[in-house]
């Protein structure tokens, strides 16, 4: 058991690759003590590496995030207010930087997307006198 940080996405995967198998091991009742060990470093190594990794998102307003996690998954502003149960005007002064995102939305929209809820915490600029928290 001789591991090393992670240098490249080819040993990401061999090192995600031979965590899962460990997990599956462990998980089913049939590893040992020294798998256990490997498992957690392993673990360890990996999410060290993910943390290191660029997030591609970390440029972008709460609102542009917003706006591509819509146009990736097919979303209207009509069709996700009602699947959410937010108002149609609401998502549409978030997108037309209006009105910031509330605890409410962003608990939805992180639930819905799967995404952090910091995400959508980020501060920015809301435009006009009526700026407000959804």
């Amino acid at each position: 058991m001789k591991y090393s940080e992670i240098v490249n996405k080819k040993q990401y995967q061999e090192y995600c690759d031979r965590h899962l198998e460990l997990g599956n091991i462990l998980g089913a009742g049939k590893g040992n003590s020294d798998m256990e060990d490997e498992y957690y470093i392993l673990d360890l190594i990996i999410v060290d590496y993910q943390s290191k990794q660029a997030n591609p998102f970390e440029k972008l307003t709460p609102v542009d995030l917003f706006k591509a996690l819509m146009e990736e998954h097919g979303y209207s502003g009509y069709k996700l207010s009602r699947e959410l149960n937010i108002s149609q005007s609401v998502i549409s002064d978030i997108l037309n930087y209006k009105r910031a995102f509330s605890k409410d939305v962003i608990n939805k929209l992180s639930n819905r997307f799967g995404i952090g809820k910091g995400s959508f915490m980020k501060e920015y600029e809301l435009v006009g006198k009526n700026a407000e928290a959804a």
